[in-house]
């Protein structure tokens, strides 16, 4: 099946992709920030890589999954720097030794719609300055690609969950309905859509060999969208404690929300740690959203197989 270098390696989606590209034959180069324990075996440090490109010799394709995520306190520089910038420079070591290039972006560059399911059609209308910085690499990548005889392709995940994620939505929720804080926000009839890791691996995969995936951008979604009260009833399930049948009223959490973002922005507060709750955490937990992925299903053959009462199960440890 070839060779690909995995950049990110050491993180929660780039782990994954280096033991799934490799359970499907091929030969997998790790690219980590730093040679540390979490490092995989045989990684190569980034900064390496691109002082000697000649380690991508012989690589098929790059998978970019390197990326900063919503962390606090990171100014657009440093987005910039690593979403943006990384990019071009990864690419440029690419031309000449690699045939294609695999953006993992978000689909969080279409913010949140109200027509819904969303598709690729759909415009850009991103409200956070990561998602910002994605639309920036990607249209880095559509100009500069082709001058430097690279294939590209890029993929948007939902929000993914899985083993190994320490810090996403899921594991979140589950640590707090195990500490008895957990509140459904609003009526919980809203829509939520994520992608269990397993999906997520087999489309980047896709998108690195399948030739139809060149010079094209698909949505990678799970098999099925839920609602915010059934995802939260299956967390609770999963961690054996029962779900708090009280509500907060969007309304109220609404009002906090814009009090702890003014306070953040003014500098009175969370200067070293992040609010508990602002609006970019509530637009994800209460805001409808849906997404489509029959473009990588009719095209590349994308076949998300993993639902949420599986993969919940699979992700909390109470199923094998």
């Amino acid at each position: 099946m070839g060779a690909v270098a995995v950049t990110g390696a050491a993180g929660f989606l780039g782990s994954h992709l280096v033991v799934g590209l490799a359970a499907r034959g091929m030969r997998v180069v790790p690219i980590v920030r730093e040679i540390d324990a979490r490092a995989p075996a045989n990684a190569r440090a980034l900064q390496d890589v691109l002082a000697s490109p000649s380690a991508l010799d012989g690589c098929d394709a790059i998978v970019h999954a390197a990326a900063v995520r919503h962390r606090h306190g990171v100014d657009a520089a440093s987005y910039r720097a690593t979403n943006v910038g990384l990019v071009e420079r990864l690419l440029r070591a690419a031309k000449g030794r690699v045939r294609r290039f695999v953006d993992v972006s978000s689909v969080g560059v279409y913010g949140f719609p109200s027509r819904l399911p969303i598709t690729e059609a759909h415009p850009f209308a991103p409200r956070t300055l990561y998602s910002v910085t994605k639309i920036e690499a990607e249209q880095l990548i559509r100009r500069l690609a082709p001058d430097l005889g690279v294939e590209y392709a890029i993929v948007r995940p939902t929000i993914i969950y899985g083993p190994g994620d320490t810090n996403g939505m899921l594991d979140k929720t589950a640590a707090m309905i195990r500490a008895g804080t957990y509140r459904i926000v609003g009526d919980g009839n809203n829509s939520l859509h994520h992608t269990h890791v397993d999906d997520v691996v087999e489309g980047v995969f896709l998108a690195a060999t399948h030739a139809a995936a060149a010079g094209e951008h698909f949505i990678l979604a799970g098999p099925e969208a839920t609602t915010l009260r059934a995802f939260s009833e299956l967390v609770a399930r999963a961690v054996g404690r029962p779900l708090a049948k009280t509500r907060v009223p969007l309304a109220f959490a609404r009002a906090v929300a814009t009090a702890m973002d003014v306070a953040e922005y003014r500098g009175w507060a969370f200067r070293e740690k992040e609010p508990p709750i602002n609006h970019a955490k509530l637009d994800v937990m209460t805001v409808p959203i849906a997404f489509d992925c029959s473009k990588a299903k009719r095209m590349i053959g994308y076949a998300p197989r993993v639902g949420y009462e599986e993969g919940i199960a699979r992700t909390l440890g109470s199923a094998t």
